[in-house]
């Protein structure tokens, strides 16, 4: 699995496998009744903007192998919506299908001031508040038309992560990309994406129920944690960690997510195995413990109730035990 690429606010990436490249697409457009035609620029910078996207070995489950199947067997325009907890990998798994693909990946966290202009065309301040000589510089194209003139090129992957965070308004403002690829303009420019060539991936946590509208528009996968011996090898791979200490923090997630308060996720598990490596005692490691797994005091209550009241001598005992 890889993690969970960063972005801020009106920041996308894309990448695709290769060398490092830049590519400049020029698209036409009109700006607002004037007769002169202007253009925007759409950078498309790959590897160096995601790392995360290097070959990998990823573990497909049965729900995702199906979700496969069924998107490369589609003709036309695909969208998949993932449902599930945090950590379960659902952007892991659209990474996952861009490297198969060799697809442009291009990403945007969603938030709860998530607007059309991150979507379609909006202002770019920054250059605004600078000083722009021409028109056509005070303006960025929002991702979904970044999406579209990509596709023009060849196949794209577009991530919306955790769209549930999103308001509801801006959901609405996706129904008629995810139906026809369209983008429209603040002055009637239409962006059509080649739709044979576009994946959109939609992500939710479950934050709030998305649209009847949105999830008529897509295949819905529920994603769940990985089985534990999967997980296990993932991090012995990742670590190098002892196999016995991994599966016991393993088994301590797994008790969490069951009992707890919140779902430590997997890649949690493997920043909690890394670190002890600079661990003491068994002290420091119940600070590793509490600072990597546990988010609120049922999660360390939980450990406690399944384990004892010293969860972390167990796990400091099976570490030691392998490095001796």
């Amino acid at each position: 699995m890889t993690t969970k690429p960063n972005s801020t606010q009106g920041n996308t990436h894309a990448c695709r496998g290769g060398r490092d490249w830049q590519l400049n697409i020029w698209h036409r457009m009109a700006v607002s009744n004037a007769v002169q035609q202007t253009f925007f620029r759409l950078q498309i910078i790959r590897n160096t903007a995601m790392p995360s996207l290097a070959p990998t070995k990823y573990y497909l489950r049965a729900e995702e192998g199906l979700a496969l199947r069924a998107l490369e067997a589609r003709v036309g325009q695909k969208t998949l919506i993932l449902e599930g907890p945090p950590g379960t990998g659902k952007t892991a798994f659209s990474q996952f299908l861009a490297e198969r693909w060799g697809a442009q990946y291009l990403y945007l966290l969603s938030h709860n001031w998530l607007s059309d202009e991150e979507l379609f065309v909006g202002v770019h301040v920054g250059r605004v508040a600078a000083g722009v000589e021409h028109p056509e510089e005070a303006y960025q194209l929002g991702i979904l038309a970044r999406a579209a003139v990509a596709s023009q090129a060849g196949p794209v992957v577009i991530c919306l992560d955790e769209i549930d965070k999103a308001p509801q308004r801006a959901e609405a403002l996706l129904l008629d990309f995810l139906q026809h690829g369209r983008v429209f303009g603040p002055t009637g420019e239409v962006w059509q994406a080649k739709c044979s060539n576009l994946t959109v991936v939609l992500t939710t946590n479950g934050v709030r129920p998305l649209m009847e509208a949105t999830l008529r528009r897509g295949l819905r996968v529920k994603m769940t944690f990985l089985p534990p011996a999967t997980e296990a090898d993932i991090v012995r791979q990742a670590t190098g960690a002892p196999m016995g200490a991994i599966r016991c923090a393993v088994r301590m997630a797994g008790v969490i997510r069951k009992g707890g308060a919140t779902a430590p996720s997997l890649q949690e598990i493997r920043n909690l195995m890394g670190d002890l490596a600079i661990a003491h005692d068994a002290a420091d490691v119940r600070r590793l413990i509490e600072g990597w797994l546990c988010k609120e005091p049922e999660d360390w209550q939980a450990l406690t109730a399944a384990m004892g009241d010293t969860p972390e001598a167990i796990l400091w005992g099976e570490y030691r035990r392998a490095s001796k």
